[in-house]
């Protein structure tokens, strides 16, 4: 697998100084199918870092909820999660609502206006998490 160089598997802004960005930072090394990872979310009233896993089964549902949010529809990942959890609302005019929700730490609701290609840019993140972990 050679050595581990962190990917932004979530980066979402505006440009403006709101921001969510899910980067896998580390490999653990006892579990393969495990990630390391950091959420971080910038407003102009919250600046978070949260610690957190990225679990590798979970990218065909981060697979499926990019198919929905670009056919407009709302979506959810990871979806059962006991920790870290993320919702996404597409709106018509471009807007994105996102509520990032953690049970132990912090629930914070946040919009955007993505580039319109974010749905295309994050399908390009995932596979470079997957190749990233041999997974293609």
């Amino acid at each position: 697998m050679g050595e581990w160089t962190p990917v932004d598997l979530i980066h979402l802004s505006d440009g403006q100084g709101v921001s969510l960005v899910l980067r896998a930072v580390e490999r653990y090394e006892d579990r393969h199918a495990l990630v390391r990872a950091e959420c971080l979310i910038t407003t102009d009233f919250v600046n978070a870092r949260l610690k957190t896993s990225i679990w590798l089964d979970g990218l065909e549902e981060w697979e499926e909820a990019l198919r929905r949010l670009g056919a407009g529809e709302d979506a959810s990942w990871p979806q059962g999660s006991r920790g870290l959890e993320l919702y996404f609302h597409p709106h018509e005019d471009g807007w994105l609502s996102i509520s990032v929700h953690d049970p132990d730490r912090l629930t914070v609701a946040l919009g955007l206006e993505p580039t319109p290609e974010w749905v295309d840019e994050h399908e390009a993140n995932l596979q470079r998490l997957r190749d990233a972990y041999g997974q293609s």
